[in-house]
């Protein structure tokens, strides 16, 4: 993870993806299959995000300047 706005780019295209079949396909609700999917990897996205910080503030030496099991890295 990158810690930036390129970690929503599965959730941002398959939404576009959903409004574009939407304006696309005659029934409109088909689009709905991929906004629902885009929702549902935003939702998968912000637990990856808030369970990867709290793993990073629990172990010891996460300060800035340290490496994996708290060794200064060079």
């Amino acid at each position: 993870m990158t810690g930036d706005w390129r970690d929503w780019r599965p959730a941002i295209w398959l939404i576009m993806l959903g409004l574009a079949v939407m304006l696309l396909v005659s029934p409109f609700y088909f689009g709905a299959l991929f906004i629902g999917l885009g929702i549902g990897a935003s939702i998968r996205i912000r637990q990856r995000r808030r369970r990867a910080a709290a793993l990073a503030a629990s172990r010891p030496g996460a300060a800035a300047g340290r490496g994996p099991g708290g060794r200064r890295r060079r």
